[in-house]
């Protein structure tokens, strides 16, 4: 890829695929751009594309100015946390198949592009080892994750409840307006 356009988000792009390497092109991350210091779900999509054992653990590198709060509990896999590393394992992730893994945290307070470093490994020690970028920037959008999302039904639950109230209040003038004469 030509890396010469000005937009920034073409900069970011060309960013993250000379940051990254061809390694991440096949796990992913969500939202992939967020706000300086904004608080972020961040869910990494991690797959199993050939190997055929299995993978049975999953460790993400948190980068120093990420600031970590905690991660997702997986059903059927065992977490672990040292420092700005979180390990899940004991879980499997089948030939062909992926798995999502999610943490919680606060971006960095300036805009960069962070990389979290998410190895992938089975059983027999085999492993491969992911680096995704993190695009942060002054007035990237939202959090797309679970915050967001309850914000939007909290937001749908008001609409909803308003618009009862004036069927009710519809169907209470109807009832007790005066017969025509």
């Amino acid at each position: 890829m030509k890396c010469n356009a000005w937009s920034s988000l073409a900069i970011s792009v060309c960013s993250a695929l000379v940051l990254t390497g061809t390694a991440s092109a096949h796990l992913s991350i969500d939202p992939a751009r967020v706000t300086t210091g904004a608080e972020v779900d961040l869910v990494f999509s991690v797959p199993n594309e050939d190997d055929a054992v299995g993978v049975d653990h999953v460790t993400l590198g948190i980068p120093s100015d990420f600031d970590l709060d905690d991660a997702e509990a997986k059903p059927g896999w065992t977490q672990s946390r040292t420092g700005q590393a979180i390990t899940w394992s004991g879980g499997h992730i089948p030939k062909g198949q992926y798995a999502t893994f999610a943490v919680r945290g606060t971006a960095p307070k300036r805009s960069e592009t962070v990389l979290f470093n998410v190895l992938v490994g089975d059983r027999t020690g085999k492993s491969i080892t992911y680096r995704v970028g993190l695009d942060v920037a002054a007035g990237a959008e939202r959090d797309s994750g679970a915050r967001s999302l309850g914000k939007a039904a909290l937001a749908v639950a008001i609409v909803a409840g308003a618009l009862a109230l004036a069927a009710l209040f519809a169907a209470l003038y109807v009832w007790l307006r005066p017969p025509p004469l």
